[in-house]
């Protein structure tokens, strides 16, 4: 995946951001062990900002979660596709593993409400 250098000039070790309209980019070295894993999503409000995470369980005993803060053009994008994916990358922006998450229709609804778009 070729990065804007927006997002390149703003990504660090341990932090996520969206790109591209549907897709959310995190650098660590910290990343799956594979692709095919049980992910819990949750939504949080910190002031007027929407926070999306996801609990990835690749090892139950130490779970991974990606935290990543949300506008309302990605929220309608995602709402159309009802997935993104999340690429892991390292610190020269070489994709270490690519994670599709999928959300339920009840999902949807709960990101459109938090980020004001209704259901």
């Amino acid at each position: 995946m070729e990065l804007p250098e927006e997002v390149k000039n703003n990504l660090n070790e341990g932090i996520c951001l969206t790109c591209c309209n549907d897709s959310v980019v995190c650098m660590t070295s910290d990343y799956p062990k594979n692709a095919n894993v049980e992910v819990l999503f949750e939504i949080d409000k910190e002031g007027r900002e929407v926070i999306f995470r996801h609990i990835i369980m690749d090892d139950p005993s130490n779970p991974l979660t990606v935290e990543y803060s949300v506008d309302t053009k990605f929220v309608e994008n995602v709402s159309r596709k009802k997935w993104i994916n999340i690429h892991f990358v390292d610190e020269n922006f070489n994709e270490k593993i690519k994670l599709r998450i999928t959300f339920s229709d009840d999902e949807i609804r709960v990101m459109r409400r938090e980020i004001g778009l209704g259901t």
